[in-house]
């Protein structure tokens, strides 16, 4: 069993924490602005961070069997 999680499960995971961060920037379920600041720049940082490796992974294991391949 592999314990990595595939990049589809984490972009998905990534685009959920993302869409959670956006949620909470709108609502006022945190009713202190400095630490509604804080989760919601974490939330994004850490979506958008997975996002963009989830995406970057998988383009170079693509090329990279392409070349062999060949």
């Amino acid at each position: 069993m592999s314990t990595k999680i595939s990049n589809k499960t984490r972009i998905y995971l990534s685009v959920i924490i993302t869409i959670i961060g956006c949620v909470l920037a709108c609502s006022s379920i945190i009713p202190n602005d400095y630490l509604k600041l804080l989760v919601v720049m974490c939330a994004l940082g850490y979506g958008l961070f997975g996002i963009m490796k989830g995406l970057s992974n998988s383009g170079s294991t693509e090329e990279t069997a392409i070349e062999e391949k060949e």
